[in-house]
């Protein structure tokens, strides 16, 4: 079976972290039970308004576009291309233009005598737009997967009526979670999502108990997005000193670059000084992803301080090596979360997040990391994610 993959981001020799779970879910798919796996990636730049007005002339003359494997990350076989912005154009022309560049690079990778039999987006935003359009010209089916927060309020309301129509036409519709499926029903959507966890590959981490520190460790992987609670974090690991000095916070992810000048960057080392607990953190801006395992294990508890995660792939590495976990009841993380891997929190309560901590550290709640291991296997595994993709791929 042959699977044209649209992811919505993806990882370029620019921007190798990007969407690179997207990546693993389809070389852990391609091969399997005879599935055939593409990618076509669209990149969205900025681009000044000139140029853009050319690339929307030459849209119309050329009969393809020129697509390239070197735009984006290989294995399994990827080809990419630049999709011009402006903020000067209106979204309506702008849509067209995304759409018309997509067809015809879909166009240019079928050349070759490799048609899908399906259309995967991963996402409708904008995905699933783009398969939608490719299937009306091209008649070829397709499936959509929500990975992310289902909002419009930053889309337009043409964008938002494309996607919500995406959707309602598809031959089958996912989400990565129960609150993600909640959310794409909340927009009265003509659809009803099966629920398919990302896929986190246990063979990847291990519980390496000898590695965990001798001073109690938390840790935490997040970025400095206002949805992801840093400061709710920083202000639960305020909480925390009060009770007890005996412990380190790691942070990993952007807002951890203390020399950066921008604001964005260097957010969790700003307030971590201005709460007074800077000396009690270890600031990671970035890991390389086979890295994380090994300092993963070397903390006692995961915190993940979201408002919203749409699943939660972070939670779910930590537990594959046995930490329990505290989280703000933030959607996807729920799904994973039950009295034995860790506690919930309502979301913004830093309070509570120090409070469930000092439980843990205390040892008034017991863990078994082999449980919790076997709890994200169950759900996350690459036996759990294959099978559940492989039936999602039949549509018969």
């Amino acid at each position: 079976m042959r699977i044209l993959i649209l992811p919505s981001w993806y990882p370029t020799p620019k921007q190798p972290i990007k969407g690179s779970f997207f990546q693993e879910q389809a070389m852990s798919l391609h091969g399997r039970n005879r599935i055939d796996i593409r990618i076509l990636y669209g990149d969205k730049k900025s681009t000044g308004f000139l140029q853009w007005f050319r690339v929307y002339i030459h849209s119309w003359l050329a009969p393809f576009w020129v697509i390239s494997s070197e735009n984006v990350k290989q294995s399994p076989l990827a080809f990419g291309f630049d999709l011009p912005v402006n903020r000067r154009i209106p979204d309506k022309i702008q849509v067209i233009l995304e759409k018309r560049l997509y067809f015809k690079a879909y166009k240019m990778l079928t050349r070759s005598d490799w048609v899908p039999d399906l259309i995967h987006a991963q996402s409708g935003m904008d995905a699933g737009i783009y398969a939608h359009h490719i299937n009306n010209k091209a008649k070829i089916p397709f499936v959509i997967i929500e990975h992310q927060v289902f909002v419009f309020h930053y889309y337009s309301r043409l964008r938002a009526k494309l996607v919500l129509e995406a959707f309602e036409e598809a031959n089958k519709t996912a989400a990565v979670s129960f609150d993600e499926r909640r959310q794409v029903l909340m927009n009265q959507t003509n659809c009803n999502p099966e629920i398919i966890w990302n896929l986190v590959d246990e063979t990847k981490y291990k519980i390496q108990l000898e590695k965990r520190n001798k001073v109690f460790t938390i840790i935490t992987i997040l970025n400095s997005l206002p949805i992801k609670g840093f400061d709710t974090f920083l202000e639960a690991m305020l909480e925390f000193s009060k009770k007890t000095k005996e412990f380190k916070f790691i942070m990993i992810g952007k807002g951890a670059d203390e020399k950066s000048k921008d604001p964005a960057s260097n957010a969790f080392f700003r307030k971590s000084k201005e709460l007074g607990i800077y000396d009690f953190g270890d600031f990671k801006p970035f890991v390389k992803r086979n890295q994380i395992p090994d300092i993963l294990n070397t903390a006692h508890v995961f915190v993940s301080s979201s408002i919203q995660e749409p699943h939660g792939i972070a939670v779910r590495e930590a537990m594959m090596c046995g930490l329990p976990v505290v989280s703000t009841a933030n959607g996807g993380v729920e799904d994973s979360i039950t009295p034995e891997t860790g506690i919930l929190v309502h979301v913004k309560n830093p309070k509570a997040i120090a409070a469930a901590l000092l439980k843990v550290k205390n040892k008034e709640l017991i863990y078994d990391p082999q449980k919790i291991r076997e709890v994200a296997i169950n759900q996350c595994g690459r036996e759990a994610f294959s099978k559940s993709m492989l039936d999602f791929y039949r549509l018969d």
